[in-house]
């Protein structure tokens, strides 16, 4: 009953009242694409995660969420709408059958390059190079191959080559991405499918343009390929270091009902842009994470901090 107290508390005094909590991959497999980037979340973890949003949250719909943006509303009661970004296979396998189970619905983000295992993300190149070189020297140090880039794409590939590892091979045995039919499945499932940019570039060492063809191109195939009434896109990476003169393309002429970054509860500038909350790295608590974070939003707000201005 204190947490109910407390939560309901905190997002009156703050304000905030509706959270994003985010994620990629939830799976008890090692992952080796992943493991060297950021944790890989266990079933359990995840089901105490939603255990503890369920009870202390109502869940929210898009379209509840765009009404209460435009009419300038706030929701009843605090509300969390779940997301989940680069559209990797377990989101169909794991993920949406335990929403199903909990009446819960959800937005997964995708890459449209990457559907139906065409080509693989550079980061998850870099992990997999990481992997194979701490089996052959256990004490190898990534730290130089964790700060290669979007930019350093031939680079990765030509370390893969020099070491005998096939991408093409992976993405053929392991399909570590949900294919175009398996997102239609989810859509007619009443989940929400949004784009995610083609490839997964860091959009700030982009030009304004690239960011823009980046977007555009990657909402126009989720659209042709799922005909969905509504148009939302999230950041990959982040939406830092992102211009106004972005934001106004991209709310212009009403390209996207909403977009979505990463920077935990915080408030935006552009008021149809909102920031989740990057659940991977939490491994405690839930509990703690989010009256965390909930908390060093009431302060932000006090100070004058709570906006991500651009």
């Amino acid at each position: 009953h204190l947490m109910n107290f407390l939560i309901k508390n905190i997002t009156q005094l703050s304000g905030k009242n509706i959270i994003f909590p985010f994620y990629h991959l939830i799976s008890d497999d090692t992952c080796p694409h992943i493991r060297h980037l950021y944790p890989v979340k266990s079933i359990d973890q995840f089901k105490k995660e939603l255990d503890f949003f369920q009870k202390h949250y109502d869940p929210i719909t898009l379209k509840e969420i765009i009404f209460h943006l435009k009419n300038n509303t706030k929701a009843d009661k605090p509300s969390f709408f779940l997301s989940f970004d680069d559209g990797l296979k377990e989101c169909f396998t794991i993920i949406a059958p335990l929403l199903k189970e909990r009446n819960l619905t959800a937005a997964f983000f995708i890459n449209t390059d990457f559907v139906d295992n065409r080509a693989l993300f550079y980061r998850y190149k870099i992990s997999l190079l990481i992997d194979a070189l701490k089996q052959k020297h256990s004490d190898f140090n990534s730290e130089k191959l964790l700060q290669f880039n979007y930019s350093d794409a031939e680079k990765i590939n030509a370390l893969a080559e020099e070491h005998q590892l096939d991408f093409d091979l992976f993405l053929k045995e392991s399909q570590p991405y949900m294919t175009w039919s398996e997102i239609e499945d989810l859509k007619n499932q009443g989940f929400y499918i949004g784009a995610h940019s083609v490839d997964h570039p860091l959009y700030s060492q982009l030009s304004l343009e690239e960011q823009i063809q980046q977007t555009q191109e990657s909402l126009k195939i989720v659209q042709e390929k799922l005909s969905l009434e509504y148009k939302i896109f999230s950041f990959p990476f982040t939406d830092n270091g992102m211009s106004n003169q972005f934001f106004e393309w991209l709310f212009g002429e009403e390209k996207v009902d909403l977009s979505f970054g990463t920077a935990g509860i915080k408030d935006d500038n552009f008021s149809f842009h909102l920031q989740r909350l990057p659940m991977d790295n939490n491994l405690g608590s839930p509990k703690a994470f989010v009256l965390k974070n909930h908390l060093a939003y009431g302060l932000k707000r006090l100070l004058g901090k709570h906006l991500v201005n651009r």
